[in-house]
């Protein structure tokens, strides 16, 4: 997705006006058009004030490739506001809101066998055993970011 297709969902899906959300970001309704348009891209201090006012980290908002899965539980991070946070309240796109947390580990005494013992049902589906899951999880899991040593 280009970043003009991603100002305009970030402005529909808040029930914005392009004036509006211009307001809001202390620019013109014209501004806001020619983003969208694809025409011109907000400056870096535009885009940090979106990122903070609408909860999308720069990296969804740019489209920087990133992790797709937590690094601590592999759950997908495909929605930012599941995404955690780290001690400063910034999100963190390494971690799942369910694995970290303001900068603290939800579970700190999880080891990576809990992790995979925890996840194995969530994998289960008629395409996938809870046997295949486990197996799949015990080869990912200690890879992760959090496990690796």
């Amino acid at each position: 997705m280009k970043i003009n297709e991603i100002i305009l969902e970030i402005r529909t899906k808040n029930h914005l006006t392009q004036e509006d959300f211009a307001g809001k970001l202390f620019v013109t309704r014209q501004a806001v058009s020619r983003w969208e348009n694809g025409d011109s891209i907000p400056n870096i201090d535009t885009l940090k004030l979106i990122s903070e006012l609408f909860g999308i980290s720069l990296d969804d908002l740019l489209n920087v490739e990133r992790n797709k899965i937590c690094q601590c539980c592999t759950y997908p991070l495909n929605n930012f506001h599941e995404l955690g946070t780290n001690a400063d309240g910034t999100l963190s796109t390494d971690y799942c809101i369910y694995c970290y947390k303001d900068g603290n580990w939800v579970q700190p005494d999880y080891t990576v066998q809990d992790v995979i013992d925890y996840t194995v049902p969530f994998m289960t589906s008629p395409s996938m055993s809870a046997e295949e899951a486990r197996k799949y999880l015990e080869q990912l899991v200690p890879t992760l970011k959090r496990w690796k040593k």
